[in-house]
């Protein structure tokens, strides 16, 4: 007499629902005029150049004033810890600019 042994196999959906994180908007500012600006470079082709126009049009259209301009060492490198907690404490808002 012959024992059959099937296999078993267990089938596992394998899509998953998107994780939204929380997250808290910053109120708008309502007024540039005298506003302190951050702005980061991701060290892209063009993106300094970008930041200074946009700051440039933001002083002349807007007058605000750029205070604090920082160029990361490399794009795929987040920013410095401690240079988003100073731009956090001594700008009312911060642009970061992606190069091509």
């Amino acid at each position: 007499m012959a024992t059959e042994i099937g296999n078993q196999h267990l089938l596992v959906d394998p899509t998953t629902q998107p994780i939204v994180p929380t997250f808290e908007f910053a109120p708008r500012i309502q007024d540039l005029t005298n506003k302190r600006v951050g702005m980061i470079d991701d060290s892209k082709e063009n993106a300094k150049e970008l930041l200074e126009e946009i700051g440039n049009l933001l002083r002349e259209r807007f007058g605000v004033q750029c205070v604090n301009y920082h160029a990361k060492p490399s794009a795929s490198k987040p920013a410095d810890p401690q240079v988003i907690q100073a731009m956090a404490d001594d700008c009312d808002f911060v642009i970061v600019a992606i190069g091509s």
